[in-house]
């Protein structure tokens, strides 16, 4: 009976036990934390961001002397005038979670941060007891807009030769704060026309050589450069003006997002005018005489020439005897126009005369060319003519028709003669 009654006393004690327990547990305060945004997300590297948690107590019992304190590692500082640490003071229970408080920490994130996911610690103690850790929160830190910058685009030579191979350079720099991966620039030699029949493709006269249109270069580090070059060909019958090339850029970062961007890059096609001038035909041969001179133009060049002016300015041993100036207009490639001049040649002019001419026009891009030379024209005397088969000729010819009127002459009379005797 004895030992009944102990064991019933022990099973007392231990109930009375776990009811103290009990109670003492659903009495005691239940601090919950939660992140509720960061502001902006993602962060960019240099820049300022804040976190907000929101802080409820879902315990029975109210929390007395309650704090707060930000643990923060690089990259983040703390902003001017923004404390780790917060006194929220008495933080009463709410079974609902209807009651919480909200609390705002205002960060700085190094500019030399890698991007990717960081996080940050908070902790809160009560009254006179330790500091206890409710978790870590991610932060994300990541250029918003990871930007890859075309630097520079550069033909060598600028001014392209038709038939000739150009090099072409891209000179990439990685603006963002993210290594940028998977770079590939598509360059197009054709342009996409709609019409209203349809979308038409019309080609460009530029060949790629030695690779395809497309480039790739595997990934550029945040802050550093790189160039993607084509050895394009130009067709040799590339008519000259500057032509319009389209491409596309496309890259991702390290956080697998894809970006895609489209531009145009000029090619300017063209080469110095090649003209040569001479004096074609001259019906002045000696001093003394007048007559026309013919100046051909050959256009030996690419490039077509357009708005040809020429004048024949006033010089020694001549003069001119018709309008000075000749508008040619166009002389396109591989082709000749003429200028007729009727000039003097002065009596005491010796060997030759210089026939000073004032060239203007422009080439197939509008450049504007300016030219002064002088066409030498050959006088010769009249022995020279004579030895030349020029001077003499004329004698003989004279000769020549008087024989010819005189046996004509002849033989009618001998003919009217002979009809008198029958």
């Amino acid at each position: 009976m004895k030992k009944t009654n102990g064991m019933i006393i022990i099973l007392m004690a231990m109930i009375a036990l776990v009811a103290f327990q009990a109670t003492a547990m659903t009495t005691f305060p239940d601090i919950k934390v939660t992140l509720l945004q960061q502001t902006p997300d993602p962060v960019n590297p240099g820049d300022t961001f804040e976190v907000k948690f929101r802080v409820e107590n879902n315990g029975s019992d109210t929390a007395s002397d309650v704090k707060l304190r930000l643990g923060i590692d690089y990259p983040f500082s703390f902003y001017v005038g923004t404390q780790g640490e917060i006194d929220i003071g008495e933080l009463p229970y709410s079974d609902s979670g209807e009651y919480s408080v909200v609390k705002t920490w205002k960060l700085l994130v190094d500019s030399n941060a890698l991007t990717g996911t960081e996080t940050v610690d908070l902790w809160f103690k009560i009254g006179n007891q330790g500091w206890i850790k409710t978790g870590e929160y991610d932060v994300n830190v990541r250029s918003s807009n990871p930007f890859l910058a075309i630097n520079k685009i550069e033909s060598i030579p600028e001014r392209i030769v038709p038939g000739t191979t150009t090099k072409v350079s891209f000179v990439l720099e990685n603006l963002a704060t993210d290594d940028l991966r998977d770079i590939t620039l598509n360059l197009q030699t054709y342009n996409s026309i709609t019409t209203t029949t349809g979308v038409t493709v019309q080609e460009l006269p530029f060949t790629a050589i030695g690779s395809g249109n497309e480039k790739t270069i595997s990934m550029i580090k945040y802050g550093k450069s790189a160039a993607i070059t084509f050895d394009l060909f130009t067709d040799a019958d590339a008519d000259s003006k500057l032509y319009k090339v389209p491409f596309t850029l496309a890259y991702s970062d390290s956080a697998g997002n894809e970006y895609t961007r489209t531009g145009v890059v000029g090619l300017l096609v063209d080469s110095n005018p090649e003209m040569t001038v001479y004096v074609d035909n001259s019906e002045v041969k000696s001093a003394g005489e007048k007559g026309e001179v013919t100046i051909k133009f050959v256009n030996k060049g690419f490039s077509d020439i357009k708005f040809l002016d020429i004048e024949l300015l006033e010089g020694e041993g001549f003069k001119i005897l018709s309008t000075p100036q000749v508008y040619v207009g166009k002389l396109d490639s591989d082709d000749y126009e003429t200028a007729e001049y009727d000039i003097l040649v002065s009596a005491d002019a010796k060997e030759q005369v210089l026939l000073p001419l004032k060239i203007d026009y422009r080439d197939a891009n509008g450049e504007r060319y300016e030219e002064n030379l002088d066409l030498p024209l050959q006088l010769y005397t009249s022995k020279e003519l004579k030895d030349n088969g020029n001077g003499g000729s004329n004698g003989w010819v004279w000769l020549i028709v008087i024989v010819a009127i005189v046996g004509g002459g002849y033989w009618l009379y001998w003919r009217r003669k002979n009809k008198k005797r029958k």
